[in-house]
């Protein structure tokens, strides 16, 4: 007599959807082991860090779908935020891999052996359908095991698993799928050569090796093989004369997509490295091909294409050759800049910058053609300035690439965003970290008055400096030293807060260290740094934190 099912093997959809969770997290703390394996000079190289980033935006999504969702809810939600998140050949793989188990495993109540059975075999067939020349030796064939093991192990319990507990058959395909990834290196002459395992196969097995820790309550291992020297290059992991890595998605507008068509369109004209997953209301293609424009053209007659990215795989290559191979950028900071020392505070924090204006700023459109230009599927912009918002809004509506904005009002605000910023995070994530950083910071910004006023209840004559306190003036002072102590001390610094100085393009080196050691002697106990912030019209920047 079989023992019946604890609720704990019989998975809910807040229980699967942690289980997600856990796996997320040990591929993303396997991530660098993965692509340590699979360092070849070319965008889908980094394999451990796009199939991980395609994760975790699946089970980002799997997040949104409240405190009871069902099992049904949250594959959906896994299947399509994995389509809209997948980076790489690895990630668009793992992502119809996704789909297909939830098409396996479709509305049961509870995930029992036999779902989870049935959703690991046609997780492996989807796979398979979406490489238009499936390779042996590859992370396909690790999904095949351990679904060919899963669906025998199925067979072999009471009612074929139905009604019966997940965690036997998770285990026998962890092992199939370890037996096989061990194989691989005698499947591929490049992998016999380079003397490793499939780096694919390695993220298969590290997610459902986490996905069965979580179930069970082991500690997940790693059985990860590292590289001594770069991996040859592969059918199916891109093998091919430099060109361009070109990948987007394509949204049915009037007709069903109909996927057959889209994959002989991306195929023609010698197009390589053809993955196309998707269903018929979106797709996501990944084509290496020597122009993307014509490819682009070709696939908006089938509906709207959006989150283009186009990567030149010749310029990479030299890069990659000189600075390696760059892992994790695919996600991206764009500032909103003013003043050549700011500039260069935001590049050496990984952030590109585009031009923050004078007294016009910049229009939405300028905004989103400076984030598309950066090539990468998630930008976060930082607006930098309170009249800059809406056009960064805006932009978020013309942006090829997905924009998300951090709604930072000063140039201070921005770069403690821009220090929070973890580029092995999700957007989501960053954005929620980026906006808590720069909530903790109060900016002082001394400028000249250009007419006679009284606001915020401070008389201003035109010609003086006045100090601006997050926005709202409250001093007025005949030189700009004062003024900036007169803001400093409205925004009432702390023992131990910092205090950085920005100095302006006309403010000499000189005058900066003056400022400096005026605040360092007006307020005890506040540490004060001083930089060059270049930036016109505001002779001092201060930023409190």
């Amino acid at each position: 007599m079989t023992t019946p099912a604890t609720p704990r093997d019989l998975l809910d959809g807040p229980a699967l959807r942690a289980l997600f969770m856990a796996a997320s997290s040990h591929l993303r703390q396997s991530a660098a082991e993965i692509d340590a394996i699979n360092v070849y000079p070319v965008p889908d190289g980094d394999t451990g860090t796009n199939m991980s980033a395609t994760l975790r935006e699946a089970v980002d999504r799997a997040t949104e779908t409240g405190d009871t969702p069902t099992v049904a809810e949250v594959l959906h939600a896994i299947a399509r935020g994995a389509l809209y998140g997948a980076r790489g050949n690895s990630g668009v793989i793992l992502s119809q891999a996704l789909r297909g188990f939830e098409s396996g495993v479709g509305p049961a109540a509870r995930l029992d052996a036999r779902g989870l059975a049935d959703g690991l075999q046609a997780a492996a067939t989807q796979a398979y359908h979406a490489v238009s020349k499936p390779q042996e030796g590859t992370m396909l064939t690790v999904l095949r095991e351990a679904a060919t093991e899963a669906m025998q192990a199925a067979e072999t319990m009471p009612d074929r698993g139905s009604g019966l507990g997940c965690a036997p058959v998770m285990a026998r395909a962890v092992l199939a799928a370890e037996a096989a990834e061990a194989a691989t290196i005698d499947q591929l002459p490049a992998l016999t050569e380079a003397g490793v395992t499939d780096a694919g196969g390695e993220g298969v097995c590290v997610i459902l090796g986490g996905l069965f820790a979580a179930l069970s309550g082991e500690t997940p291992r790693s059985a990860i093989h590292r590289a001594h020297r770069p991996i040859a290059m592969v059918e199916g992991h891109g093998k091919d004369e430099f060109g361009f890595c070109t990948e987007f998605l394509i949204e049915a507008r009037d007709n069903p997509l109909d996927l057959d068509r889209v994959r002989a369109m991306a195929e023609a004209g010698g197009n390589r490295s053809v993955v196309v997953v998707g269903d018929e209301t979106l797709a996501r293609l990944h084509v290496h091909c020597l122009d993307p424009q014509p490819l682009i053209d070709a696939a908006s007659q089938f509906g709207t294409v959006s989150r283009v990215k186009a990567e030149d795989m010749g310029a990479q290559h030299e890069r990659f050759k000189a600075g390696g191979s760059g892992a994790g950028a695919r996600i991206a900071v764009l500032a909103m800049s003013r003043g050549e020392g700011f500039d260069a505070v935001f590049e050496s924090l990984g952030a590109a910058v585009s031009d923050l204006g004078l007294v016009e700023k910049p229009p939405a459109g300028q905004i989103a053609d400076a984030a598309d230009a950066l090539r990468i599927p998630d930008v976060v912009v930082l607006s930098n300035h309170k009249n800059v918002r809406l056009a960064a809004e805006q932009a978020a509506s013309l942006a090829k690439c997905t924009l998300h904005l951090v709604p930072t009002a000063s140039l201070p605000q921005g770069v403690a965003a821009a220090m929070a910023f973890d580029p092995d995070e999700s957007a989501q994530a960053n954005v929620a970290a980026m906006n808590e950083a720069a909530e903790g910071i109060s900016t002082i910004e001394v400028t000249i008055a250009a007419a006679s006023r009284t606001a915020d209840g401070v008389d201003v004559r035109e010609g003086q400096a006045i100090a601006l306190l997050d926005g709202r003036l409250v001093a007025a002072e005949e030189t700009p030293r004062p003024a900036l102590l007169a803001g400093l001390r409205r925004a009432g610094p702390a023992r131990g807060s910092l205090v950085t100085i920005y100095g302006g393009e006309d403010t000499p080196p000189a005058g900066l260290e003056a400022a400096r050691a005026e605040v360092e002697a007006a307020f005890d106990g506040v540490e004060v740094e001083a930089l060059s912030g270049g930036q016109p019209l505001y002779p001092f920047i201060a930023s409190v934190e």
